[in-house]
Formats: structure tokens, sequence, C-alpha cells
């Protein structure tokens, strides 16, 4: 059966805008829309101003996500080598100090019954950890301390990793700052859009049954019109980090997972508003009643996430 396929898109969405608006200029008084468009309240001039300014915080957006992933990519060139010489100083340690692994707790780092050394996320519990280790490693003096011969071997200054750390910190706030600066302006671009893309479905349903013999008609307004019938397949989604997915659609019964390192808020509806449901890292739901149309935030600001539809 016929239907209409929507881009997600967003050149694609103004592109389909402008096009039935130059359609139904064209036609005049006299179109087929005119009489529709009225009933409905679509007001094409005031859709087409929406998005003229949705464009423009468009171009904002696209900017401040640049310098956000710049900011971001710094910091992560900056903290590679502090955790590579982080991870190399617990494993020597873990091994001088065995089997009384737990030592390694007095350097700051947590180690499991197992013997398995957790890291925290984010830079700035990583530096933290750092300079916890920088602390004990200095406070020796007769005798040294036990890892000043692993660090001279390879190299390592812990002076050097600490001063790194301090400046992929101010990094961290600059990005965290323009990926603020990036949400803020692509929320005010989603909101400005949301009416004309209502608008523009009502018109595309209202089209298909016009032309419910002559579907190919509906391409002189833009639309793309699909013959053969869709068939759920599992999808995988990255969302960016503070990044956010809107009006996503699933089957009640299919499962959303949460395939990431990221947690992520799942939210009923178009909009990230409400109430959401936390979807943890590694963790599954089922989509309810309510849940067909789904937005989601990731709610970290220094990992993009991933998760996967699965359809029932």
């Amino acid at each position: 059966m016929p239907h209409l396929h929507y881009t997600n898109d967003f050149t694609g969405r103004i592109s389909l805008l402008a096009t039935i608006k130059e359609k139904v200029d064209a036609d005049g008084v006299h179109g087929e829309l005119v009489r529709m468009l009225a009933s409905k309240g679509i007001d094409l001039d005031k859709d087409m101003v929406a998005c003229n300014d949705a464009i423009n915080n468009h171009k904002l957006f696209l900017a401040a996500e640049k310098r956000s992933q710049k900011l971001c990519q710094q910091r992560n060139t900056l903290m590679k080598p502090i955790m590579k010489h982080l991870r190399g100083c617990n494993q020597f340690l873990k091994n001088l100090f065995s089997p009384n692994t737990k030592s390694l707790g007095d350097w700051g780092t947590t180690i499991t019954n197992n013997g398995k050394i957790i890291y925290p996320s984010g830079a700035e519990k990583r530096v933290s950890l750092l300079l916890l280790l920088k602390t004990k490693h200095e406070s020796y003096t007769i005798p040294s301390s036990p890892l000043l011969t692993y660090l001279s071997e390879n190299a390592i200054s812990l002076e050097t990793d600490a001063n790194n750390g301090a400046i992929a910190l101010l990094r961290q706030t600059s990005f965290v700052a323009a990926n603020n600066i990036a949400i803020n302006y692509r929320q005010k671009r989603d909101k400005q859009l949301a009416k004309t893309l209502e608008d523009t479905r009502e018109i595309g349903s209202f089209l298909m049954k016009l032309y419910a013999s002559t579907t190919k008609a509906l391409g002189d307004y833009g639309f793309e019109v699909v013959d053969t019938v869709e068939v759920a397949k599992e999808r995988t989604i990255k969302i960016v980090f503070g990044g956010i997915k809107l009006q996503l659609k699933v089957k009640i019964g299919s499962t959303i997972s949460n395939t990431g390192n990221t947690d992520l808020n799942i939210y009923k509806g178009k909009l990230i508003a409400g109430i959401p449901f936390l979807l943890k890292a590694g963790t599954s739901m089922i989509a309810s009643k309510g849940c067909s149309i789904f937005s989601v935030l990731n709610l970290s600001m220094s990992e993009s996430g991933d998760f996967v539809l699965i359809p029932e």
C-alpha cells in the first residue's frame, strides 16, 4: 500500500515545506489546498517565517556543536596519555603489592575483591584519581616511593600529567558550556519547526486521500510516495553527548535496548518533556502503551550513547 516517507533531515524538512508553499502559491486561489488550509487553520506564510527562524538557530547550533566537539577532542587528547600512565602505574603497584592488592586503596584506587581495578568515568574524577596517586607518591621520602622506578623506566612525569589534567579540565568546562549552547539552539530550532511538521503531515494526509488512485501526483508538492510495504527492522541509533532524538517511532511491544555506556532518559511523546524513564546503560525496556512515539536524552555530557530498537 502506498505511503508517505518523511525525512528526519533538517534540510529535507525545510525543503518540503518550501515546495508545498511554492505549489500552493502557483495554484492560486483556486488551488485544491486553499479550502483545506483554511479549515485546518494552517498558515503557510507563518510556517515559512518559523522555518527561516529555525534555519538561523540551526546555523548557530551547528557552530556551537562544532566548537563543543573540538573542545571535547582536545580534552580527550590530553586525557589519553594520562589514563595510559595511570593504568600502567596501578598495574605495576597491583603486582608489587600482590597478594595484598587492597593496598591500592591507599593510592586512591578502587579495586574489587577479585582484583579488578575500577576507573571512574568523567575527566574530573579521573584527574582527581591522578592527583591522589601523585600525592601518595610524593609523600615518600625515606624509603623512596615504590612507584619511582616504574616512572623512571617509562619516562612518566606525574607533574606533567597533573598540568595536562588541569588543562583538560578547562577544556571540559568550555566543552560543557559550548554543548549547552548547542543544545539550547537545537531546542529552539526544534520548537520552531514543531508546528510546521504537524502542518506538512496534515497536508500530506489530505493529499493522499485526494489522490488515492494517483498518489504520484504528491510529488508536485515535494512529497515522497513509497509503494513498497515497510518491514520493521532492527535499528541502531547513535546519540551524541548531551544530545536528543525526537519523535522516534516504534511498535508497542518492541524492545528499546541501551547498548551504549551512558544512561538515557526516555520521554513519551514528541518532545523532551514530562517525567522520563531512566534507561541505564546495558539495560532494556519494552515499549508500552503511550510510547509508540518517544524522545531520548543522553544524560552524559562527555560520551556518545547507542540504543537499539528491536521490533516485536
